[in-house]
């Protein structure tokens, strides 16, 4: 692990403009970015013109975009309709992807309810999840599945149980251990949940937060801070990953603003409101993540 070489970020979290992503990069001297939402427009709207200038800028500046973080399967197990709409979300996803040169698309395992490792509602996720292999099949794209609050997979035990019912030839995790503080009752992130993981493990995303209790019903349980200063464990998290040989990138997705970001914002983040105050946040974060890892 080598910093600048194996860090990157998911784009939005800086900037909806090229410019400012372009210069972004070029500052803390980043082998390329994770794209999500652009010009102001959801990652599942990024228009032909939007990717073309993405790709003149990446060959431009010699940067890979190391995932495409869609919207997939964020919707409700029960929702026939959303999950038709979604699996073709996925097929332009997959599209934009290859004309960008990444190779891995972020998808979820739907909203999360009662007891998520229930046996044969965990199995209706996987047929669905197995159906967007079928689609991406031939195409070398691997597809990650990340740990989300709001979604069935959550925790270490649950991301081990999807993960145990797709063949690992295609399908590994993205692993956030911060989105763990975010889960009622959950044991906070440790060290350890990466390494359990670790031979499963395509992508890793990067942020802290502290928990508090919720200022309102039905809020979020923990608060983004500094990457850092928060309750994950990143000196322990990095070690671990060095220790485990993983190769793959950590992905600052910044979720801190030095004015709060709006709860419904974090649930679909995109868009000029949501990157507002992204690049000097995230300039923070990549600054303490520089320091944690020069002193491993």
């Amino acid at each position: 692990m080598k910093f600048p070489d194996h860090f990157t970020f998911i784009s939005d979290e800086v900037s909806q403009d090229l410019p400012v992503l372009r210069a972004f990069v070029r500052e803390f001297g980043l082998p390329g970015i994770e794209l999500r939402s652009f010009a102001g427009r959801a990652f599942k709207d990024l228009t032909r013109e939007d990717i073309a200038a993405i790709g003149a800028a990446a060959r431009e500046e010699g940067w890979k975009i190391f995932g495409c973080s869609t919207p997939v399967f964020k919707c409700a197990l029960d929702d026939a309709t959303a999950i038709a709409e979604h699996r073709e979300i996925f097929k332009r996803s997959l599209d934009t992807a290859k004309a960008l040169g990444a190779d891995l698309l972020r998808v979820f395992t739907f909203l999360r309810q009662p007891d998520p490792l229930e046996a044969s509602r965990l199995e209706r996720v996987a047929e669905h999840v197995r159906g967007l292999g079928e689609i991406a099949r031939g195409s070398g794209m691997r597809i990650g599945i990340e740990n989300e609050h709001s979604c069935l997979t959550g925790t270490v035990e649950e991301m081990e149980a999807i993960l145990a019912r797709l063949p690992a030839d295609q399908f590994g995790a993205i692993w956030d251990p911060c989105n763990v503080l975010y889960i009622p009752g959950a044991a906070a992130p440790v060290p350890a949940n990466l390494t359990r993981l670790a031979p499963r493990l395509f992508h890793l995303h990067v942020k802290d937060s502290i928990r508090r209790p919720p200022a309102t019903p039905g809020a979020l349980l923990a608060v983004g801070t500094p990457l850092g200063i928060g309750e994950v464990d990143w000196r322990g998290h990095l070690g671990a990953a060095r220790a485990a040989g993983y190769r793959g990138m950590f992905s600052l997705e910044t979720h801190w603003r030095l004015k709060k970001i709006d709860d419904a914002m974090l649930h679909l983040p995109a868009g000029y409101g949501f990157s507002q105050g992204g690049e000097a946040a995230s300039r923070i974060c990549f600054h303490n993540l520089r320091a944690l890892v020069e002193t491993l």
